[in-house]
């Protein structure tokens, strides 16, 4: 069990990332504070006093893209829609209006090349620790870079040509 001025810590460098990579999952802002408040739950639970600064993030990173994809199953079983899913329009706060409009073609893509595509560029992670994170092989990483990264730019360029 975590004591209060550690978890605390943790709210404080971690929470704006949990939302942004839940809000990403999800579409939803709601959805996103409910898995950052399970994130933060499941945290409480884990004695993290000797895991490394970077083994801390990636655990909660993880924890986090784990939460939104039990949350995505629970809704297929309950056969829920959110609207926000539908029209994928992110106007929350955390995003910046270019991160906006950017995130909101980025969430049309697969979740493999989401994911990828958020933490190298959000994040700032390198391929391999993606691959930890993600629990794959860096190349697979590079790749899903890649192929996210030409469907991305045709998306952007098909909406300003349009």
């Amino acid at each position: 069990m975590q004591d209060v001025c550690n978890i605390k810590q943790l709210i404080e460098n971690y929470s704006d990332m949990i939302l942004r990579i839940a809000y990403q999952h999800t579409g939803n802002m709601h959805d996103a504070e409910d898995i950052a408040q399970e994130v933060f739950l499941s945290i409480m639970k884990k004695d993290m006093k000797g895991f490394s600064k970077e083994h801390e993030k990636s655990y909660i990173i993880r924890t986090t893209i784990n939460k939104c994809k039990s949350l995505h199953r629970k809704s297929k079983k309950l056969d829920v829609v959110y609207l926000d899913e539908i029209y994928k329009n992110p106007n929350e706060p955390v995003f910046s209006a270019n991160e906006r409009n950017i995130l909101s073609v980025i969430l049309t893509l697969d979740s493999k090349y989401r994911d990828a595509l958020y933490l190298h560029y959000y994040e700032g992670y390198k391929a391999s620790e993606i691959a930890k994170i993600l629990r794959t092989t860096t190349g697979n990483v590079t790749s899903l870079l890649k192929r996210g990264r030409e469907k991305l730019k045709k998306l952007l360029e098909e909406d300003y040509y349009e």
